[in-house]
């Protein structure tokens, strides 16, 4: 099936009909210059060309939303707003490799030109795994053959980015000055290395007073997250925790005017820019903790635990190079070479 969309063909008032074949652009005027008119005409063209026994790239990513994605995601925001972006592709045939391909393809050129590469790859990945999804005989069982499958290949680069003491100290100072929703979200996340997701979710029932502690492992209600686990209660962080558990109205401890907070972003973002915090996110608050533990001399072990991390190697590609078990040969050798009377010889 083709890719049909409404397009105005310079010099020309009526609305057109465009989609590809065989690689060549074609048109078919829909004898109107009401947008609204021209968009009854495309579907009723669409429905004269579609074969009875296809099944568009719209109907797998429905499909694959409802029975796939949804009973295991925490929230559904993001995903809802890339199938918005996925739109175009919609009444695409998957099994129609050049056609297809072609769609794919103009949908990345266009995309590109108003959002980053990461954003499209994000939005990218969807749609492939709504593809293998439906291919799999054991899983969708929608589709017979072989889809195309796009090329994603955008790159990650893992984002290092941490407070050095000056901004740690600039942004400690500042807490207490904040809301207290605020100020308790962030105090958790850089004395514990908890995820925002994990922070958010806190409830009250997993506050451990006795212990001195914060569980923060996922109920089991069989949503996909990262890895969590069990924190210390920290002297920074105890008075507000208490406040917040004391007057908590919904059972969640991250309250706002008696609401739980889902979002953080705009208030994190604007006490970012208050303290002159250039290129710093939530999640670095997370970062922040790792280096400072691994500059201390913190096991990288006793790091990956903290962090969750899967293996050690995973946190050693990320704070071995800070790491003095790791770097101390390399600053003695640093220091001895490059010594202050190093240049004082070179004059003479």
């Amino acid at each position: 099936m083709h890719n049909y969309q409404l397009k105005k063909r310079g010099g020309r008032k009526h609305w057109h009909i465009y989609w590809r074949e065989n690689g060549e652009p074609q048109y078919a005027s829909t004898g109107t210059s009401d947008e609204a008119f021209a968009k009854t005409f495309l579907e009723t063209f669409k429905r004269l060309q579609q074969a009875h026994d296809y099944v568009n790239v719209g109907e797998i990513l429905h499909q694959f939303t409802v029975r796939d994605y949804a009973p295991r995601a925490v929230s559904m925001s993001r995903h809802n707003s890339i199938l918005n972006q996925l739109e175009p592709l919609r009444d695409c045939d998957p099994l129609d490799h050049e056609s297809f391909e072609d769609a794919v393809y103009e949908w990345k050129q266009e995309r590109l030109a108003n959002v980053s590469e990461v954003t499209m790859a994000r939005e990218l990945a969807v749609l492939i795994a709504a593809l293998n999804w439906a291919a799999d005989r054991e899983r969708g069982r929608m589709i017979r053959g072989v889809p195309y499958i796009p090329k994603n290949r955008y790159q990650k680069v893992a984002r290092i980015r941490w407070l050095d003491t000056e901004e740690r100290t600039r942004l400690l100072q500042a807490l207490p000055h904040q809301p207290l929703y605020l100020r308790l979200a962030v105090g958790i996340a850089i004395s514990t290395a908890a995820r925002k997701s994990a922070i958010l979710e806190l409830q009250k029932h997993q506050i451990k007073w006795g212990e001195g502690q914060i569980d923060f492992h996922a109920p089991a209600d069989g949503k996909k997250r990262k890895a969590r686990r069990v924190c210390d209660i920290t002297g920074m962080v105890e008075p507000w925790l208490r406040e917040a558990f004391e007057t908590s109205q919904t059972g969640h401890i991250i309250e706002r005017n008696g609401k739980r907070v889902k979002n953080i972003h705009p208030e994190f973002k604007a006490l970012c820019q208050s303290l002159h915090l250039v290129d710093f996110r939530f999640h670095d608050l997370r970062s922040t903790w790792a280096a400072g533990a691994a500059l201390d001399g913190v096991p990288m072990e006793q790091i990956r635990d903290a962090l969750g991390h899967s293996t050690v190697k995973i946190t050693e590609q990320h704070y071995a190079q800070i790491h003095p078990d790791y770097r101390e040969k390399a600053r003695e050798y640093a220091k001895r070479t490059f010594a202050s009377g190093v240049t004082h010889m070179a004059r003479h």
